[in-house]
């Protein structure tokens, strides 16, 4: 690139960067300036959908089968080790006496040869490798940070991540608290994590409820399964069963993982997101079949619990790519970015343009149950600041039926930041001439006016003097008034914008947070943990821990951001009307007699060992 082309671009990420208000990275404006093709107007407005200039990917929506998996990061980013080459040599006429001190020094070290050993020069503060009182680069601290981080992993790993039950008087469950589900091996404690986050979604836990093994020919009732995709079915029955009756506070995962056959989380450089991503597309495709079957055995109409199906939209008539099923919805969620947040990016990435033909991707049928894989695959030079997700969404502005109303909010979006792009650029043009402050100018030239300026006792020169400080400071007044009035305008405009789509039409098809997953970005079986919603409380568990917290932790949890981790995965399913939260889910009869068995002797068991089985 020539140098006034580098200028040029320069300049335009410059003014990209004032049009989003400084809330983009300018490398994250160079990547999207370079993807329009320097073409300034196309990408502001593809910045502030939401475009970050990141590879599109073929379809947002698509599953772990359509999809390539990424290769692990490293850990711990390589440092910087390029050599330092100091040219000892020089010009021999430019410096003679150094030449002949460097000569007689060679022949010294050739006659006596190399002495190895420590020094016995006296410490130098002049000529320390980083002086005591020169504070570390950013970079420095941010690695010595990681490194003790990563060395309280695996001093943890080593001692806290066994399986250890609880003390028998902690074992007891409080009314209204849920329990945690815990697997004897570390290595799947990702896994537990997702089968623990399917039974505090509702509809999820409402269908496994309602679900029975199919009746042999010329039986009258069901047996209990021995193989196949219903003894996995069965024994999620079991666990969930358990998961709502049971007295004690933890629960044993590994029998009903053993029948989905995750894959283990043994090495630490692997984010547990992307294995969570298949297990969860693995576990979403059995239960979707599973609930598939038990419509049409008892009659009812097929619904779709967790596989959506999808595919392109054209606004020009022509057709779209070929409907598809899915599962989960891979978002990036890694950016410095202010405009980092579910919606905005869900809007960035489905939007996609093909020979100034704009297709929009869709959901054609809606599932009851939406979840969101967050990768973190990019770098980021800025800030780092956390991924926003909402309590609720409302997926109409996605679905095929609403797409061409959609669509004229987009463009009545687009049309107000171009209005806005248009004030910025004005409001610029006051500020700055020549890349010049004129604002700075114009008050250091009434500071000199006022306060420097000398008439010299002619009294015709003192008038010019006071005249023209006068018209300066109303110059500045009228720029500044200016100024004030587009930075109001910015900021109505800016609200009008993102209001657009939160009209009533577009505000029926609401979805509820129900869990975030989240990594603190270390490894073991302490390192991940959930939040759960359950009937309308929000609880943290994290192995043996479970604490109630408030849904403000929930939405703003910044834990694992330095390390490059965090929330992973988002479950929302379809909002229930008020005061339809199941409270007393039919469970198999077989199963709760013997939980009822069951929770009554392990109640006596704990009792006993307490020494309160003898208390009145």
């Amino acid at each position: 690139m020539h140098n006034h082309d580098e200028e040029k671009e320069s300049e335009n990420i410059a003014l990209l960067i004032t049009l989003m208000d400084g809330g983009v990275d300018g490398e994250v404006a160079r990547r999207v300036l370079r993807k329009f093709d320097g073409d300034v107007e196309k990408a502001a407005s593809a910045m502030i959908e939401g475009d970050r200039g990141e590879e599109a990917q073929s379809s947002l929506w698509a599953s772990h089968s359509q999809m390539e998996i990424s290769q692990p990061r490293p850990l711990i980013p390589p440092r910087p080790n390029s050599p330092i080459n100091i040219d000892l040599t020089g010009d021999e006429d430019h410096n003679s006496d150094f030449s002949r001190a460097l000569k007689a020094s060679l022949e010294t070290v050739t006659q006596e040869g190399p002495t190895f050993g420590p020094s016995e020069r006296p410490p130098d503060a002049n000529w320390a490798m980083v002086p005591s009182n020169v504070d570390a680069s950013a970079d420095d601290q941010y690695y010595q940070s990681l490194d003790r981080a990563i060395q309280a992993s695996i001093e943890q790993a080593d001692t806290g991540d066994e399986y250890q039950p609880l003390p028998i008087d902690q074992q007891w469950r409080k009314d209204g608290w849920p329990l945690t589900l815990r697997p004897t091996t570390h290595t799947m404690v990702y896994a537990a994590l997702i089968v623990q986050a399917l039974f505090h979604v509702p509809q999820i836990r409402h269908r496994v409820a309602n679900w029975r093994p199919a009746v042999p020919e010329g039986a009258t009732e069901a047996e209990p399964p021995d193989s196949g995709p219903d003894l996995l079915m069965w024994r999620l029955v079991e666990t969930f069963t358990n998961m709502d009756l049971a007295r004690l506070v933890d629960l044993d995962a590994q029998v009903v993982l053993e029948g989905f056959k995750p894959e283990p989380w043994s090495n630490p450089a692997q984010p547990p997101g992307e294995l969570s991503y298949r297990f969860f597309d693995k576990v979403a495709g059995i239960l979707e079949k599973a609930f598939a079957h038990e419509f049409t055995r008892t009659g009812q109409a097929k619904q779709r619990v967790m596989q959506f199906q999808h595919g392109n939209s054209n606004l020009d008539g022509e057709p779209g790519e070929l409907l598809q099923d899915a599962t989960i919805v891979r978002v990036e969620a890694l950016g410095p970015s202010d405009t980092n947040d579910l919606v905005g990016r869900l809007s960035a990435q489905l939007a996609n343009h093909k020979n100034d033909i704009k297709q929009y991707q869709v959901i054609f049928e809606p599932s009851e149950v939406l979840a969101f894989d967050l990768m973190r695959t990019g770098t980021v030079t800025g800030e780092r600041k956390p991924f926003k997700y909402p309590s609720h969404i409302y997926l109409d502005q996605f679905l095929k039926e609403n797409v061409e109303l959609a669509e004229g909010k987009r463009r009545q979006q687009r049309e107000l930041h171009a209005d806005i792009q248009k004030l910025v650029l004005h409001k610029k043009s006051l500020t700055h001439f020549n890349d010049k402050d004129t604002l700075k100018d114009l008050r250091s030239s009434i500071h000199y006016y006022e306060n420097v300026a000398d008439a010299k006792d002619d009294h015709q020169r003192a008038d010019i003097i006071r005249t023209t400080a006068d018209k300066l400071k109303s110059i500045l007044t009228q720029v500044e008034k200016e100024i004030e009035a587009a930075d109001i305008n910015i900021a109505k405009m800016w609200e009008q914008a993102a209001t657009l789509l939160d009209c009533p039409e577009l505000q029926r098809a609401r979805y509820d947070l129900r869990v975030v997953l989240v990594h603190d970005g270390l490894y073991g079986r302490k390192h991940l943990f959930s939040y759960v919603q359950e009937k309308g409380v929000w609880w943290r568990i994290e192995d043996t821990s479970i604490t109630q917290v408030s849904e403000e932790i929930v939405l703003e949890d910044s834990v694992g951001l330095h390390l490059g981790a965090g929330p992973y995965l988002l479950l929302y399913s379809r909002a229930l009307p008020e005061g339809a939260e199941p409270l007393d889910v039919p469970w198999p009869p077989p199963i709760k007699v013997c939980l009822t068995f069951s929770a009554s002797a392990e109640a006596f068991l704990i009792l006993c060992q307490t020494d309160r089985c003898g208390e009145p």
